[in-house]
């Protein structure tokens, strides 16, 4: 990799450098191990996010939260910090948390009260998906490849 990639990546503030750059160490012991990590999340995200599109239109928000939390994690474990916290929104509202006093910048007037919720999940569920499209992009330009 060349300084230049690295040096983007880390300042595009999408990725948490000190677990990134651990798992790219990996690499000296197994090539293309920090890839094949990052090809297999693209591929969760791709399918969990339709999975969440579902569920929401079911108001299933259990499944959803379980959803939430188990991309949160793989995120987080990636240090794709950006996704992973709007996961644990995610998460959390599909609990009928709203653990970090979220409001609208519009005020809104809900029908009931799994409405709010939904809005709240919709919400956190499209600024997971801008960030998961800056990182993949980011992700591409570092590996010299296409997620």
């Amino acid at each position: 990799m060349t300084e230049d990639k690295k040096q983007a990546l880390q300042d595009s503030g999408l990725i948490e450098w000190s677990v990134f750059s651990e798992l790219v160490a990996m690499d000296e012991d197994e090539e293309g191990f920090s890839k094949s990590l990052f090809q297999t999340f693209v591929d969760q995200v791709l399918e969990t996010f339709k999975e969440i599109d579902e569920n929401l239109k079911n108001k299933n928000f259990d499944k959803v939260s379980s959803l939430g939390h188990y991309l949160k994690g793989s995120a987080a474990a990636l240090g794709l910090e950006k996704i992973s916290s709007q996961c644990e929104r995610i998460q959390n509202y599909g609990r009928k948390n709203n653990f970090d006093n979220f409001e609208f910048k519009e005020k809104k007037e809900f029908e009931n009260e799994d409405d709010k919720w939904e809005e709240l999940i919709h919400d956190a569920l499209d600024k997971a998906r801008d960030w998961f499209v800056k990182s993949r992009k980011a992700l591409n330009e570092y590996f010299e490849d296409d997620f």
